[in-house]
């Protein structure tokens, strides 16, 4: 299974901290938080020490665009 490298930052998807947080609208559509959810599982990486993880942005700068 393909994912991001470990020196891409990955993103939790979520605007805050707490229970009622908003999620990121576009997640679903960001490499960086389908490496975090679902990829980088698939691939086989136990867990993220050493992996960079955000929350996300309204704003935000960092997305890469899922390839169709």
């Amino acid at each position: 299974m393909e994912t991001l490298d470990y020196d891409k930052t990955r993103c939790a998807g979520r605007l805050e901290f707490g229970v009622n947080a908003k999620w990121c609208e576009r997640r679903e559509t960001c490499q960086r938080f389908m490496a975090w959810s679902e990829w980088d599982q698939k691939a086989g990486i136990p867990h993220y020490l050493g992996i960079a993880v955000t929350m996300g942005r309204q704003d935000c700068g960092i997305k890469i665009e899922l390839s169709t």
